[in-house]
């Protein structure tokens, strides 16, 4: 689960992150597209992202552009050319577009779309849909953050009580069993100890070893 979380938070940072650089450049554009008339290439409600003129090389027919159109965008595909006047036309018109475009209105060049998109944006903008897709998903993820922390603090505390609980048992066995305590010190670090008999009962002598 940590494993998925992670990916999908870097997924969705990546694209938030090239979409705030096209939307903040001065030279590179996204649209939403709220018609048909370039299908099936261009379909209503994907995102349009352009470039410069230049960055695609001269526009020739064929190529795909987006130019204004009074206070409107259009993103139409050219046709043919005469001179610095294009002659544009979408995919689905049976007729070229009835306004021939300058040159200066032209304001990018088709790079690529983002399918769908549009309806995903349309829907945030509601009341709902930004609930349902911003506060409900922030609020899932803090979720996951704060169960790894409250998970990562228990399981230390349970491993500092194992570990306080083997050391109580550790001098409980020397008081009571000085030979099980040899094999005892040997697995918690300590060297074997040094063994001498006074007044007829084995003694020990304890030495804790130093790891390196």
């Amino acid at each position: 689960m940590k494993i998925f979380v992670r990916t999908i938070s870097i997924v969705l940072g990546l694209i938030v992150t090239g979409l705030a650089f096209v939307f903040f450049s001065p030279i590179y554009n996204l649209y939403v597209v709220r018609s048909g008339s370039m299908a099936p290439a261009i379909n209503t409600s994907d995102v349009v992202i352009t470039g410069p003129v230049s960055a695609a090389g001269s526009i020739k027919p064929g190529v795909i552009v987006t130019y204004e159109l009074g206070i409107e965008l259009v993103t139409h595909r050219v046709v043919s050319i005469n001179g610095d006047t294009l002659i544009t036309k979408g995919d689905a018109n049976e007729d070229p577009d009835s306004n021939p475009v300058r040159l200066s209105q032209v304001k990018g060049s088709y790079l690529f779309k983002i399918p769908y998109v549009g309806y995903f944006t349309s829907f945030v903008r509601t009341r709902v849909g930004w609930f349902l897709a911003i506060i409900v998903p922030a609020i899932a993820l803090a979720g996951f953050i704060v169960k790894d922390i409250v998970k990562e603090v228990l399981n230390n505390e349970k491993h500092n009580k194992a570990i306080l609980k083997t050391h109580k048992t550790v001098n409980l066995t020397k008081r009571t069993d000085p030979l099980k305590a040899i094999l005892i010190d040997s697995l918690y670090g300590y060297s074997f100890p040094e063994m001498k008999v006074v007044d007829g009962k084995m003694k020990q002598k304890m030495t804790k070893s130093t790891k390196h």
